[in-house]
């Protein structure tokens, strides 16, 4: 399946390459004619002198650009160093509040007002918090208190109708006496 060529079969194509760079390197080495010699050189010169007029228009355009460039350069520069001293004047400005006799910087003396506040709230939450459980526990002391004389109304209820069975008086005329 492979293939294989014969060593033959490579040095004929070699031989016929050799015969081609041999050609084409006749072709070459021929001279041109003097008179398309002179045609190029005119040529050139002509080119020359066109480039020659381009390149100095585009170094004058190159020159009015750079002399532009460090123009809007030196305003940005101005205008950068304005906006640093205004900047600098208002830091130093805002940073501080002046008292009579002191200054006291704003960031740590409004976290000290927060801090402050938050405690105050912390212990304001904590008395409602203390009076809300002894409202409670009062609750529950007079629910207890409330339990106890219930249950002594009943017992004194339950004499109180036991004698009056002892007497002969029914328990409907009891009710009737209590509507």
């Amino acid at each position: 399946m492979a293939q294989s060529v014969s060593n033959d079969a490579l040095w004929e194509k070699l031989k016929e390459m050799d015969e081609k760079l041999n050609k084409l390197s006749e072709v070459r080495e021929s001279p041109i004619p003097n008179s398309g010699q002179e045609e190029i050189k005119n040529n050139i010169h002509i080119l020359g002198l066109s480039t020659d007029s381009q390149f100095k228009a585009n170094r004058e355009n190159i020159q009015m650009l750079n002399g532009n460039i460090l123009s809007t350069l030196k305003e940005v520069s101005l205008i950068r160093k304005q906006q640093k001293g205004s900047i600098e004047q208002q830091k130093t400005d805002n940073s501080c509040f002046n008292f009579k006799f002191f200054k006291v910087r704003k960031m740590p003396f409004v976290v000290a007002i927060f801090g402050l506040l938050v405690f105050i709230l912390t212990l304001f939450c904590m008395k409602q918090q203390n009076d809300y459980s002894l409202l409670m526990n009062e609750y529950r002391k007079q629910n207890v208190t409330i339990q106890k004389l219930n249950e002594e109304l009943k017992g004194c209820e339950e004499k109180y109708s036991n004698k009056q069975q002892k007497n002969g008086v029914s328990k409907n005329k009891i009710q009737k006496i209590n509507d």
